[in-house]
């Protein structure tokens, strides 16, 4: 995997932030509107956890940690909403994202939620053609250790072996050893590190979602496991419940990054920078192949009307609301107020600049209003002409006042 161990001085934890930011993944139904207060919260403390993280980088004087704290700092601190109200959904649809999901809560949120929606499509469409396979949740862990690369690595290592085994066996190999794993047809999972409960050693793990026609022997696994290690037993083989969504047992997956937040400041920069560019997700079976989208935003649903909502992030306060409009979209379709789509998208980008131009703000979220800039005269004679045709729809981007002399 090419990574390399790495040490990194103690420093402080964050005891003023909430515990179990791992509990924050969303699991697909919170694009409700009436969800929407309880998405914002989740963000805010996932916000609140990476500004942490951004104030310990930056005291520990070293390029790399600057560079990465710099963007932790601008990372989700404007949020651009679609309110499709026809069918009550809010969509997040622009938001500047840092990407560094094994040290932001916020982008492991996003990234989680995107991977398991595209995992849930394809788990959706192989048990509409394969009726017979049955999901479980299967755990593999070593003992703890306190060199995190060691332990890392005969991880992995372990575990290829059982992958090569399951190979062996699918391929009708002769002399291959049988497992159990080979009962698989399909995974997805996942590598987790965090501190031993009791040992406060580093105790990486994985989490798997398997399907299996027929159900696997935790005891032979277990043997199995213990022979391949040396060190441990410890597995967890457990069938989906039949009242469970299928989200919740994947989430367990998908949420191996959020995970991270649930660090010390300290453990949790060490595995970042230990874990840099390592592949923590991986499938095999009727799982591979599976495009989890790059971008950490929403699809918008393009034929549906809605209204965009502008969110600002306040220490202290949170994500409060700093704008809402109608689209001007609309007035593309009336060809009599004269405005082409280039004019209607640099009126658009003026209304985000003005609910993002930062300004001083009062302590309390009831009081926080932004000052908006003024439109430059370039502009401000374009879309003069719609303003006096069609007040109440331009009315909430563009005032009277914002149309005066710079």
């Amino acid at each position: 995997m090419g990574v390399r161990r790495r040490r990194i001085a103690e420093g402080p934890t964050s005891p003023d932030l909430p515990d179990g930011l791992a509990d924050d993944l969303e699991t697909g139904k919170g694009d409700q509107a009436e969800s929407l207060p309880a998405r914002l919260a989740r963000y805010a403390r996932a916000k609140d956890r990476a500004l942490a993280m951004r104030d310990y980088l930056r005291s520990l004087c070293d390029a790399a940690a600057t560079r990465a704290a710099d963007l932790l700092g601008d990372c989700g601190n404007y949020l651009n909403f679609r309110h499709y109200y026809t069918v009550g959904r809010v969509l997040l649809y622009a938001a500047c994202f840092c990407k560094q999901h094994l040290i932001c809560p916020l982008c492991a949120i996003r990234r989680g939620s995107k991977t398991l929606e595209a995992y849930l499509e394809r788990y959706q469409a192989v048990c509409q053609q394969y009726p017979a396979l049955r999901p479980y949740l299967l755990t593999l862990t070593i003992k703890d250790g306190p060199d995190l690369d060691e332990r890392f690595r005969h991880l992995t290592q372990s575990f290829q072996v059982l992958k090569n085994r399951r190979r062996f066996i699918l391929g009708n190999v002769r002399s291959a050893m049988w497992t159990e794993f080979a009962k698989v047809e399909g995974a997805v999972g996942s590598y987790e590190v965090k501190r031993g409960k009791n040992s406060g050693g580093w105790h990486p793990h994985i989490h798997m979602v398997v399907l299996c026609e027929k159900p696997i022997d935790p005891v032979a696994l277990k043997r199995e496991w213990e022979s391949i290690t040396r060190d441990s037993f410890m597995i967890d083989v457990r069938p989906f419940r039949e009242d469970q969504e299928p989200a919740e047992g994947f989430m367990e997956v998908f949420k191996y990054a959020v995970k991270f937040g649930d660090l010390s400041l300290p453990d949790n920069w060490e595995v970042a920078r230990y874990l840099f560019n390592a592949r923590l997700l991986f499938s095999l079976g009727v799982f591979r192949g599976v495009k989890v989208p790059e971008s950490l935003t929403d699809e918008p649903l393009d034929s549906l009307p809605y209204f965009d909502l502008f969110y600002r992030y306040f220490v202290g306060i949170g994500y409060t609301m700093t704008g809402e409009c109608h689209p001007a979209r609309e007035l593309i379709e009336l060809p009599d107020y004269g405005l082409s789509r280039k004019d209607t998208g640099v009126l658009l980008s003026y209304r985000q600049r003005r609910s993002s131009e930062p300004q001083e703000c009062s302590k309390t979220a009831s009081s926080a209003v932004l000052e908006p800039p003024k439109i430059p005269s370039a502009v401000r004679d374009k879309i003069q002409r719609a303003i006096h045709m069609r007040p109440p729809l331009y009315r909430c981007a563009v005032s009277s006042e914002d149309l005066e002399g710079d």
